[in-house]
């Protein structure tokens, strides 16, 4: 039993912190490899998760990128230099206020860059260059480096190209958003993690349950099962708790993820029910000689051989 109980108690902590771990960072990965999301935590004051408009994210790093960039010394420069700065730093403004973005549909697993999408929509840095460069340069670039990042792009056009135009290809790789595979509006949604953990819990529980049931009514003496019971009923509740969403506030108004919250009942719901039921087999349990009223369920071989099955009810005076 004890080394039983030591192998349970780690794995339970682990599904929960695996689950909790999902709960907050799946499919969130973020706009920026440079800035990360801190243009959307500066501007909202929390991060961005798998719910958030992906237009409202890039708008909003585009707007830290460009405030960023103009609050940068410059005085180094040439004149020309910061003349061509101060123009894509317009063009950057210009193309953020548009709100036409490009689409990620080449990966439906994480956010990429797309520097030009199958329907046109052309990125930040893309737009820089085409209105600067010309529509064919940006589109040569594109056929060669579509998904990747800038500091990725080792391409001689596109660093002539930056080693001209006021800025560095960091702040190139600053202004660069990344894409999810599609826009999500929704705030009703499951991550797979805690869909995972969840269904984990729930399988083990439910199995719990049965045999805790059966137990009860047969008056077995046995401590394992309700023991590992009162273990991982434990762990579901802690781990729906855990998980409850909070109620969050965007450009849209107030939400609350209630496909989540639901979840999350069920899982405390559950995790209770395997609780009391493995309380009540220990506790019924304790001295099972004493029990005066037991019933099983078994088989046997019926007369045209085919296997029959029946109940026994044994009530001792």
């Amino acid at each position: 039993m004890k080394k039983l109980s030591a192998i349970l108690l780690p794995v339970t902590a682990a599904i929960i912190f695996w689950g909790f771990r999902h709960i907050k960072f799946d499919e969130n990965q973020p706009i920026n490899p440079v800035l990360g999301d801190k243009s959307f935590i500066s501007k909202f004051g929390y991060a961005p998760d798998a719910s958030t408009s992906d237009d409202l994210r890039i708008k909003s790093h585009l707007e830290y990128a460009e405030n960023l960039l103009r609050q940068k010394d410059v005085s180094h420069m040439d004149k020309m230099e910061q003349l061509k700065r101060l123009h894509l730093l317009e063009l950057l403004h210009e193309y953020r206020t548009a709100g036409v973005f490009p689409r990620n549909y080449g990966y439906a697993d994480q956010r990429k860059p797309c520097f030009i999408d199958k329907d046109g929509r052309i990125c930040a840095v893309g737009y820089l260059v085409e209105q600067t460069a010309g529509r064919s340069a940006a589109e040569q670039i594109n056929s060669r480096h579509q998904y990747q990042e800038v500091f990725e792009m080792h391409d001689d056009d596109l660093d002539e190209w930056i080693a001209i135009s006021g800025l560095t290809k960091e702040e190139c790789a600053m202004i660069q958003p990344t894409y999810g595979p599609e826009p999500v509006y929704t705030h009703n949604y499951i991550s797979t993690g805690n869909g995972i953990a969840s269904a984990l819990f729930g399988g083990v529980n439910l199995s719990l349950n049965t045999i805790n049931g059966i137990q009860i009514g047969k008056g077995t003496n046995s401590k394992a099962v309700p023991v590992v019971g009162l273990i991982t009923g434990a762990g579901q509740i802690i781990y729906g708790v855990i998980a409850i969403p909070e109620e969050q506030e965007d450009w849209q108004g107030t939400y609350t993820n209630e496909s989540l919250k639901t979840l999350c009942f069920v899982n405390i719901g559950l995790g209770t029910s395997t609780m009391i039921l493995s309380a009540w087999n220990l506790i019924a349990n304790i001295n099972p000689k004493s029990r005066t009223t037991s019933w099983n369920i078994y088989g046997y071989p019926a007369r045209d051989k085919n296997p029959g099955l029946a109940f026994s009810l044994t009530h001792r005076f």
